[in-house]
Protein backbone atom coordinates (compact mmCIF):
# COMPACT_ATOMS: atom_id res chain seq x y z
CA UNK A 1 0.00 0.00 0.00
CA UNK A 2 1.16 3.40 -0.65
CA UNK A 3 1.90 5.41 2.69
CA UNK A 4 2.51 9.22 2.10
CA UNK A 5 5.21 10.65 3.70
CA UNK A 6 4.37 12.53 6.70
CA UNK A 7 4.39 16.33 6.12
CA UNK A 8 8.04 17.95 7.43
CA UNK A 9 7.96 21.67 8.50
CA UNK A 10 10.99 23.33 9.38
CA UNK A 11 11.69 27.11 9.91
CA UNK A 12 14.20 26.95 6.53
CA UNK A 13 11.43 25.62 4.80
CA UNK A 14 8.72 28.50 6.00
CA UNK A 15 11.54 31.13 5.60
CA UNK A 16 11.93 29.68 2.34
CA UNK A 17 8.50 29.88 1.20
CA UNK A 18 8.76 33.84 2.75
CA UNK A 19 11.54 34.90 1.37
CA UNK A 20 10.43 33.21 -2.31
CA UNK A 21 6.83 34.93 -2.15
CA UNK A 22 8.78 38.11 -1.21
CA UNK A 23 11.47 37.91 -4.31
CA UNK A 24 8.28 36.54 -7.05
CA UNK A 25 6.60 39.65 -5.69
CA UNK A 26 9.43 42.06 -5.46
CA UNK A 27 10.38 40.95 -9.32
CA UNK A 28 6.96 41.33 -10.57
CA UNK A 29 6.80 44.97 -9.47
CA UNK A 30 10.26 45.81 -10.82
CA UNK A 31 8.89 44.34 -14.16
CA UNK A 32 6.06 46.88 -13.88
CA UNK A 33 8.53 49.40 -13.38
CA UNK A 34 10.25 48.17 -16.21
CA UNK A 35 13.50 47.39 -14.38
CA UNK A 36 14.27 44.03 -16.60
CA UNK A 37 17.91 43.40 -15.52
CA UNK A 38 17.40 44.13 -11.57
CA UNK A 39 14.33 41.55 -11.98
CA UNK A 40 15.74 38.87 -13.47
CA UNK A 41 18.39 38.55 -10.46
CA UNK A 42 15.00 38.82 -8.37
CA UNK A 43 13.55 36.29 -10.34
CA UNK A 44 16.86 33.67 -10.19
CA UNK A 45 16.56 34.28 -6.01
CA UNK A 46 13.13 33.71 -5.58
CA UNK A 47 13.71 30.42 -8.17
CA UNK A 48 16.41 29.59 -5.98
CA UNK A 49 14.81 30.01 -2.77
CA UNK A 50 10.54 29.27 -3.23
CA UNK A 51 10.56 25.50 -2.24
CA UNK A 52 8.24 24.03 -5.36
CA UNK A 53 10.53 25.67 -7.85
CA UNK A 54 13.93 24.95 -6.32
CA UNK A 55 12.44 21.46 -5.89
CA UNK A 56 11.66 20.81 -9.87
CA UNK A 57 15.33 22.40 -10.73
CA UNK A 58 16.85 20.40 -8.45
CA UNK A 59 15.22 17.22 -9.13
CA UNK A 60 15.62 18.43 -13.05
CA UNK A 61 19.13 19.09 -12.74
CA UNK A 62 20.18 16.23 -10.19
CA UNK A 63 21.91 18.08 -8.09
CA UNK A 64 21.03 19.20 -4.23
CA UNK A 65 22.02 22.19 -2.60
CA UNK A 66 22.85 22.91 0.84
CA UNK A 67 21.33 25.74 2.86
CA UNK A 68 23.97 27.77 3.65
CA UNK A 69 25.07 27.30 -0.49
CA UNK A 70 21.67 28.75 -1.07
CA UNK A 71 21.95 31.15 1.28
CA UNK A 72 25.32 32.27 -0.36
CA UNK A 73 23.25 32.26 -3.20
CA UNK A 74 20.15 34.31 -2.84
CA UNK A 75 23.08 37.22 -1.45
CA UNK A 76 25.09 36.91 -4.28
CA UNK A 77 22.15 36.96 -6.59
CA UNK A 78 20.76 40.60 -4.47
CA UNK A 79 24.24 42.08 -5.27
CA UNK A 80 23.93 41.33 -8.48
CA UNK A 81 20.71 42.87 -8.68
CA UNK A 82 22.02 45.65 -7.06
CA UNK A 83 24.77 46.16 -9.34
CA UNK A 84 23.08 46.11 -12.49
CA UNK A 85 20.70 48.55 -10.97
CA UNK A 86 23.65 51.21 -10.85
CA UNK A 87 24.56 50.52 -14.49
CA UNK A 88 21.20 50.27 -16.01
CA UNK A 89 20.88 54.03 -14.91
CA UNK A 90 23.30 55.48 -16.98
CA UNK A 91 21.26 55.78 -19.63
CA UNK A 92 19.83 58.65 -17.73
CA UNK A 93 21.85 62.08 -17.86
CA UNK A 94 22.30 64.14 -14.26
CA UNK A 95 23.75 67.04 -14.32
CA UNK A 96 24.22 69.52 -10.99
CA UNK A 97 25.99 72.36 -10.61
CA UNK A 98 25.69 73.67 -7.15
CA UNK A 99 27.62 76.70 -6.85
CA UNK A 100 25.32 78.81 -9.33
CA UNK A 101 22.53 77.14 -7.65
CA UNK A 102 20.93 75.58 -10.93
CA UNK A 103 19.93 71.57 -11.53
CA UNK A 104 19.26 69.68 -14.62
CA UNK A 105 17.77 66.44 -15.29
CA UNK A 106 17.45 64.80 -18.92
CA UNK A 107 15.45 60.91 -18.26
CA UNK A 108 13.93 59.48 -21.20
CA UNK A 109 13.61 62.68 -23.17
CA UNK A 110 12.08 64.18 -19.58
CA UNK A 111 13.58 67.41 -18.92
CA UNK A 112 13.55 69.34 -15.00
CA UNK A 113 14.69 72.57 -14.59
CA UNK A 114 15.54 74.29 -10.88
CA UNK A 115 16.68 77.27 -9.61
CA UNK A 116 17.48 77.79 -5.86
CA UNK A 117 18.78 80.05 -3.43
CA UNK A 118 21.40 79.36 -0.75
CA UNK A 119 20.80 80.72 2.30
CA UNK A 120 23.07 80.07 5.66
CA UNK A 121 20.52 79.49 8.93
CA UNK A 122 21.06 82.24 11.25
CA UNK A 123 22.55 80.61 13.82
CA UNK A 124 25.61 79.56 12.49
CA UNK A 125 28.33 81.66 13.23
CA UNK A 126 26.79 82.36 16.19
CA UNK A 127 30.09 81.44 19.06
CA UNK A 128 27.59 82.36 22.17
CA UNK A 129 26.20 79.75 24.49
CA UNK A 130 22.74 79.79 25.08
CA UNK A 131 21.75 81.53 29.19
CA UNK A 132 21.73 78.66 31.50
CA UNK A 133 24.62 76.68 30.07
CA UNK A 134 27.34 78.84 30.91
Amino acid sequence: MNQKKPLKITLSGILRWIFGLFFIIIASGMVTEREYFSAVFIFMAAFVSFPPISNVLESELNISISGSVRFLLVIILLVGSIAVEFNHSSSAVIYAHTSSGSHNTTQDDNVSYWEWEWYAPSHIGNTKVPSGYE
